[in-house]
């Protein structure tokens, strides 16, 4: 059930699920963050348009210029769209629009996100989105070459992980890993919610990662700051980025 043995090295990332609410842009924001702890240059793209928040998260709204659409409308050149991040230096990030994209041209996005990529000189990009709708069909056809599928322990993300799996897949042939967000160990220990194998089975993705319910994360998210390296949420996050650098990593590793 597990990834094991020799590891994808997915270098364009897509975070998504079908299911609202479950964690996505604090699982692209977590690796993205442990990726550039590891040294790696990051390119972070929120194309969540209409339910923006990863400028919060950050703590850069008002230093939001340009976004994502400007790139893609040629309002701007790609190095305007960029953000810096404090005590984040590796990383950079391209804020979503207000508005969702009307009538996408899945070819102009591409495009966009082609040149974010190529600006910013960045190893890894991450794409945070939401739903099943034409800017994940896009990017799972022709830029990502990898995705993160988020869920929680709800029934009905468990099974909206298998749906969004299979749609990806479909898509763009690429390879789709789960990600376990919010998980509560006593929980499911108590039988209360699901276990780990049970997501995993119940989803029929291979599983990349579990991050821990934290409040630590809860609370930094609210004040624009990331966890503590040293936080449960901040040692799941380490573990996933460097399971996608290709490193050998138990589940629950520190």
């Amino acid at each position: 059930c597990i990834q094991e043995g020799p590891r994808e090295l997915f270098h364009k990332i897509l975070v998504t699920s079908s299911k609202g609410g479950i964690g996505k842009s604090t699982v692209a924001l977590g690796i993205a963050a442990a990726l550039s702890r590891e040294g790696r240059r990051v390119l972070l793209v929120d194309c969540d348009a209409g339910n923006r928040c990863l400028d919060l998260m950050l703590g850069v709204e008002d230093a939001v210029l340009y976004d994502l659409s400007d790139v893609y409308g040629d309002r701007c050149a790609a190095e305007q769209a960029f953000l810096s991040c404090p005590n984040l230096p590796n990383l950079v990030f391209c804020a979503a629009p207000a508005d969702p994209f009307s009538d996408l041209d899945k070819e102009r996005l591409t495009r966009a996100l082609r040149a974010l990529a190529e600006a910013s000189h960045a190893e890894f990009v991450i794409c945070d989105t939401a739903g099943l709708g034409d800017t994940v069909r896009a990017i799972a056809a022709d830029f990502a070459d990898g995705a993160l599928i988020v869920a929680t322990q709800q029934p009905a993300s468990i099974r909206s992980a298998e749906r969004t799996a299979m749609f990806v897949e479909e898509m763009g042939g690429i390879p789709a890993r789960l990600i376990i967000s919010c998980f509560e160990e006593r929980a499911a220990e108590d039988g209360v919610r699901a276990g780990l194998i049970a997501i995993i089975d119940g989803a029929h993705v291979r599983t990349l990662g579990v991050v821990p319910k934290d409040r630590t994360l809860l609370l930094s998210q609210e004040t624009g700051r990331m966890p503590g390296e040293k936080s449960r949420a901040g040692a799941a996050f380490a573990n996933i980025a460097k399971r996608i650098l290709g490193e050998d990593v138990r589940l629950f590793s520190g």
